[in-house]
């Protein structure tokens, strides 16, 4: 089995993100920093793409670093077709396929060493508690039971906001030299601020294909400075279209709006719609996206969640920018392909 082909498996996405960053950084120590990526998902390779990159050499790199994202989705002929690459793998190239489930096909499981095959759990309900009190304490801080499950609630079981969150309320503390323990009301205070202009203000006019509108929101967010606020964005939108396509696709098979929006789910999390606000944000998304184009506006982000960690902040605003563009004016679509009117 080849030593360049990687499995990762399971719920966590904050830790399967970092394990993706360090074989991504090993490949660059071992073949220079300018390694092709491509990232490709199971309804974007059926005719082959993903082989074409995978044997194709390049032009501009000595490596390929090739990447399938939601392999659980794979059909049976693209599982057998990964399987016999598997079995004879070039070695010009790393393929890394991700899944959130625990299991994918056999076929595919079976070409992948158990050496390079990596299972990243989320948290248990029971275990976020303890985890919150953990985080804390390495900081130095102390935090009430109170804001334990106030923290646990607001994040809806969206265990990488919950880590988000913690950090930055953590580092917030800490300059501020707080003597006391945090509690309900500070976290309450905290994620409200914080909450004035991030991913979950901007969706809304994303949702209602307002560009315009968008973009002003776009530069109150960057406005902050912070080093982390683009990848903090890209991560929360593609956490809110995941979300969305969910709602979409129960849709489509005849489930009524209000049933969908209690079966909406996150790479098969499940994170029901409940408050009227976000009902509302999520019927303008239904109307003006529909499901194929919510599955380009995802690859898209997937694909600017890697460029947003490799780039400066001084390229984010363009590279944000650009972004609104094609996901509210094309519908995901690459630039020469979208046909786009105005910033209206």
């Amino acid at each position: 089995m080849s030593a360049r082909t990687y499995l990762l498996l399971g719920p966590e996405t904050g830790a399967k993100e970092q394990e993706l960053k360090d074989i991504r950084a090993q490949l660059r120590a071992e073949y220079g920093p300018e390694i092709e990526l491509s990232r490709f998902y199971p309804f974007e390779t059926e005719n082959g793409e993903i082989f074409t990159a995978l044997y194709n050499n390049s032009l501009f790199s000595d490596h390929r670093l090739v990447i399938l994202s939601q392999a659980e989705a794979v059909s049976a002929s693209l599982a057998t077709s990964l399987a016999e690459y598997l079995a004879h793998p070039v070695d010009t190239a790393t393929l890394v396929i991700i899944s959130s489930e625990l299991f994918i096909s056999a076929k595919i499981m079976k070409g992948v060493s158990k050496q390079n095959t990596k299972t990243f759990y989320d948290l248990l309900e029971n275990q976020k508690a303890d985890w919150i009190r953990n985080h804390f304490r390495k900081m130095g801080l102390s935090i009430k039971a109170d804001a334990v499950e106030l923290l646990i609630e607001l994040t809806e079981d969206n265990t990488q906001e919950l880590r988000t969150i913690c950090n930055q309320l953590g580092l917030f503390w800490q300059i501020s030299d707080k003597g006391r323990p945090i509690d309900e009301d500070d976290v309450e205070t905290y994620v409200f601020h914080s909450r004035q202009e991030d991913a979950f203000t901007l969706f809304p006019s994303i949702a209602q294909g307002d560009l315009k509108k968008s973009l002003s929101s776009l530069h109150v967010i960057l406005g902050s400075g912070d080093s982390q606020t683009a990848i903090l964005l890209v991560s929360g939108l593609l956490w809110q279209f995941r979300r969305l396509l969910s709602i979409q696709e129960e849709r489509e098979t005849g489930t009524s709006e209000s049933e969908a929006f209690a079966k909406a789910q996150v790479q098969l999390k499940s994170c029901p719609i409940r408050k009227p606000k976000d009902k509302s944000t999520y019927h303008a998304g239904l109307q003006y996206y529909e499901a194929d184009a919510i599955r380009r506006i995802i690859a898209l982000l997937a694909e600017a969640d890697i460029q947003v960690k490799e780039s400066g902040s001084e390229l984010a605003t363009l590279m944000l920018e650009r972004l609104l563009y094609r996901i509210i004016k094309g519908k995901g679509k690459a630039m020469h392909e979208a046909s786009f009117a105005t910033f209206g």
